[in-house]
């Protein structure tokens, strides 16, 4: 019998007396995924409104600290060793942590994502898988290539509103630029808060307005435009 499948895990069950403190790791793990966000949007940090893509989870190393009953160094270590894992990616500021679960849909998709099959269905499948032979790679090939273009579409489009150029997502060196940032696991969201803080600094000036286009901002120097980005957030109690 297979040990893979899924259940729901009742969110505020992490407030009550059940669980008892100090959090052992994998209880601290099934927290993070759980408390990650299941659709894109917006969260108030008392009325300061901050964009998350599904998956991330904003919190602070001091609220999981107090979350887990933890040690701060603690805290630090388990977040270290869960990305060098490739479990999760965070991104920190002085004021709160932006935590993305990888492969997020592994542990809280839908039910028609996730729903388990029985052994009948199985043995069907994989007789079908191999008929198909490459068939099957080759539709999500395409789907991942569609993905990407989607969110290669999405950058350049904001990039475009926020400056009123008018860069292609088609083109080629601009899909390269791109492409080679998410494989460094940043998100869309990071995107944004580059050509936020580049706008910022140089769109009224004539001299350095030429420089917000995909060359400039995705290339190179993206890790430390990122850096550059400066939220004064002040979190909300609870969580």
């Amino acid at each position: 019998m297979s040990n893979k499948g899924w259940i729901k895990t009742y969110r505020d069950q992490f407030n009550s007396w059940i669980s008892k403190k100090p959090f052992c790791d994998g209880y601290a793990w099934t927290y993070l995924y759980a408390k990650a966000n299941h659709k894109k949007g917006m969260v108030n940090f008392r009325n300061e409104y901050i964009s998350v893509e599904r998956g991330q989870f904003l919190t602070s190393k001091l609220k999981l600290q107090k979350k887990y009953g933890w040690t701060y160094r603690h805290v630090e270590n388990f977040l270290k060793a869960l990305k060098n894992d490739e479990n999760i990616t965070y991104r920190t500021t002085n004021r709160y942590i932006v935590i993305t679960i990888v492969n997020y849909n592994k542990y809280q998709g839908s039910d028609e994502q996730n729903g388990e099959q029985n052994e009948e269905q199985v043995k069907n499948r994989l007789g079908t898988d191999l008929e198909r032979g490459n068939t099957n790679k080759n539709v999500k090939n395409v789907k991942k290539e569609d993905s990407m273009s989607s969110t290669v579409k999405e950058i350049v489009d904001y990039l475009n509103k926020k400056t009123n150029k008018h860069f292609k997502p088609t083109t080629e060196s601009t899909k390269r630029l791109i492409k080679a940032r998410l494989k460094e696991k940043n998100t869309v969201l990071f995107f944004k808060w580059v050509i936020d803080t580049k706008c910022k600094d140089w769109l009224n000036d004539p001299k350095m307005d030429k420089f917000l286009r995909p060359e400039t901002l995705f290339g190179n120097k993206f890790e430390g435009y990122l850096e550059e980005r400066d939220i004064t957030i002040v979190e909300k109690e609870g969580d």
